[in-house]
């Protein structure tokens, strides 16, 4: 049986802690509890009461600072009640304006997470002072630390309370919706692409391009020798991630060669082939071992998925455009952030979809994302759905324009090319006036001008 360290299953598990409620606000109350420990043992064992500049600290009515920390517990627990209300419409005006995709977004706001944990470490902190300490009732013992400690977390409380409501105001604004979308749709599609990268282990086919050409070689014969074994999947689900570096060491060891025919977030059904094994002989356990190097999920997750990325702001996109929104500002907004994540792909190096081993032979082929399917999905459905609004067709054709400005593979140009005529052909069946026609046939006339310097240049280098 192999055993390999499923870094892509801990990447799913870190995703999902990531965006919960419940592990910042837990690890708060942990260290909490432990501060709490800690100050009553200083204030058990150490000396501090015969401190004189500490004397109010220690000397101080039992009965009334027992009743301020109950105070304290219940105005908090009241507080705790206001701050999971005001996070949860929160979510359901996220859900209803921009999108239930997007609710994954609000929950991964670490500064929510700290506000919940820190008024629910402050409960349990107050309930637990007055309940630990046995003598506390009867006066004979003020644990004046601990106390101090309880006064300054209800101080912090009130200002992270103030800081809370104008982070919810500010968060909940399309524009700042949209900004935070974008950025991380950028760490998404830095990351996606780094890790694709480092699977395919380039670097040592560069430094050894004879030898790399050799081996694949036989690969491919080894590929000719051996039938395809079709692999189906025994799961239902979106693929979330995929573990090449682990079918590549599996496939080393078989000394064969893999063929994944899927990518991640496809959606798979059962006995539905997802892999093409090319060894004389799998046993069932490899063939296990195979299966398990891919993570299935109920739905789809910006892991290894770069189109999830940029479906998030098209939703928010078409959610403005709709009827019942009418907020065109809003879509400009996203076709804006679109079109600088693909002015910024197209100086990106795309995966080539293959992963190598220590030997620089080639063991695992498998589907890769391109520029021209990333680009169409960041622009099709929003110039679909814009068919009675101008300014968003014109804001596209600016977009185009910035695209090819920084243009620099036949991928972009064609994608630059036929988006153009897409949208002035749906442009020539709308009724404009004059000056919309002239606003309309400028951006025309500059992409035209672009494109056609570039077919100057590229038949000069044909030539």
């Amino acid at each position: 049986m192999r055993f390999f360290i499923k870094d892509t299953q801990l990447l799913k598990t870190y995703d999902t802690v990531k965006t919960s409620f419940w592990f910042i606000p837990c690890l708060i109350l942990l260290l909490t509890m432990s501060c709490c420990v800690i100050l009553l043992c200083i204030d058990l064992y150490s000396e501090c009461h015969t401190i004189s500049w500490l004397h109010f600290l220690y000397h101080a009515d039992a009965s009334i600072t027992r009743d301020l920390l109950t105070s304290i517990a219940g105005s908090i627990m009241t507080v705790v009640s206001i701050t999971f209300s005001i996070t949860i419409v929160a979510l359901t005006t996220a859900s209803s304006q921009f999108g239930p995709r997007l609710i994954r977004n609000f929950m991964d706001d670490t500064s929510t997470q700290l506000v919940l944990g820190t008024f629910i470490s402050l409960f349990v902190y107050c309930l637990v002072l007055v309940r630990m300490t046995d003598q506390f009732a009867n006066g004979n013992f003020l644990p004046g630390l601990t106390i101090a400690g309880a006064m300054l977390m209800t101080l912090c409380g009130i200002l992270l309370l103030i800081y809370f409501i104008h982070h919810v105001s500010q968060n909940l604004q399309s524009d700042n919706v949209i900004d935070n979308v974008h950025l991380e749709l950028q760490r998404t599609l830095e990351k996606i692409f780094d890790q694709q990268r480092e699977d395919e282990n380039t670097e040592n086919g560069q430094n050894q391009p004879t030898t790399q050409r050799t081996k694949t070689g036989e690969q491919k014969e080894i590929i000719n020798q051996a039938d395809a074994i079709l692999l189906k999947s025994d799961k239902c689900g979106y693929i979330q991630t995929i573990n090449y570096a682990c079918l590549c060491k599996i496939m080393k060891e078989l000394d064969g060669y893999l063929e994944v025919v899927i990518k991640q977030g496809d959606f798979v059904v059962k006995r539905m082939i997802t892999m093409k094994c090319y060894v004389p002989y799998l046993s069932k356990e490899d063939e296990q071992a195979l299966h398990n190097c891919f993570t299935f999920g109920a739905k789809r997750t910006p892991i290894q998925d770069p189109e999830f990325a940029i479906h998030q702001l098209v939703e928010i996109a078409l959610r403005a455009l709709s009827p019942g929104i009418n907020d065109p500002y809003s879509a400009i907004a996203c076709v804006d952030k679109l079109t600088a994540t693909l002015c910024d792909m197209t100086h990106k190096t795309f995966p080539k979809g293959y992963a190598c081993d220590e030997d620089n032979l080639e063991r695992v082929h498998y589907k890769v994302t391109s520029f021209h399917n990333l680009a169409s999905i960041a622009f099709d459905q929003i110039r679909q759905y814009s068919q009675t609004c101008l300014a968003i067709s014109l804001r596209q054709l600016e977009g185009l324009i910035h695209i090819a400005e920084q243009a620099n593979h036949s991928s972009h140009w064609f994608f630059i090319d036929h988006q153009k005529h897409m949208i002035e052909h749906s442009l020539k069946q709308r009724p404009l006036i004059d000056l919309d026609k002239k606003e309309v046939t400028h951006r025309l006339q500059h992409l035209d001008r672009l494109l056609t310097t570039q077919r100057e240049q590229q038949e000069k280098q044909e030539a």
